[in-house]
């Protein structure tokens, strides 16, 4: 040989190239989103003053209360099939604030089942709720979310709700969207259990 090297070839720093690859994949999710159709089922906010079907008891009745004040707790009677004003917690089995669901007394999560064939067994395990709590642990996580979309989808499954006075209801929640896709609206569908 005659002594003299060969240039190296200029190669780009492994760091630079991790990078480049994180900015890229970025790109591709920023434009799959903005291409991403957001759409949710929508809901009107009930009335403390609505009327209940008639045969509620048999194929169950549907709420749905404005949550949309993160700060504010709505509550509800299932009893009595409406949401309650202020003065009237006394009597509320379910209250919302947001994407937070608790209840007064113990909640159970039955699963992915069809609505008209949730029951409780011996072995379904309630979650009492505790004074103060934000949501109750056995409802904490009844939603799906959409790293495309960022909506809240309910997640199919149905909950078995012991109220203070020990009547069964069972619940599932069915949407989180008023019109127009504010969040907040939490849609309930209930029936005695």
């Amino acid at each position: 040989m005659n002594g003299r090297q060969r240039p190296r070839a200029a190669s780009a720093p492994l760091p630079l190239l991790i990078g480049f690859g994180l900015f890229v994949a970025t790109l591709v999710y920023l434009v799959a989103v903005s291409l991403t159709r957001r759409d949710a089922a929508v809901f009107t906010p009930s009335s403390a003053t609505r009327a209940r079907p008639t045969d509620w008891m048999r194929v169950g009745d549907t709420l749905t209360l404005d949550a949309t004040d993160g700060d504010r707790w709505r509550f509800v009677s299932l009893t009595e099939g409406r949401p309650l004003a202020g003065a009237d917690t006394a009597r509320w089995q379910l209250a919302t604030r947001r994407y937070r669901v608790t209840v007064a007394g113990a909640l159970a999560d039955l699963g992915q089942v069809p609505f008209e064939r949730a029951r409780v067994s011996a072995s379904t395990r309630f979650v009492s709720s505790r004074p103060g709590e934000t949501e109750n642990e056995a409802m904490r996580h009844w939603y799906r979310y959409s790293l495309m979309t960022h909506l809240l989808t309910p997640d199919g499954r149905v909950y078995a709700l012991q109220d203070r006075d020990g009547r069964l209801w069972k619940l599932q929640l069915l949407g989180y969207y008023c019109p127009k896709l504010i969040a907040g609206c939490i849609t309930l569908r209930y029936a005695p259990l």
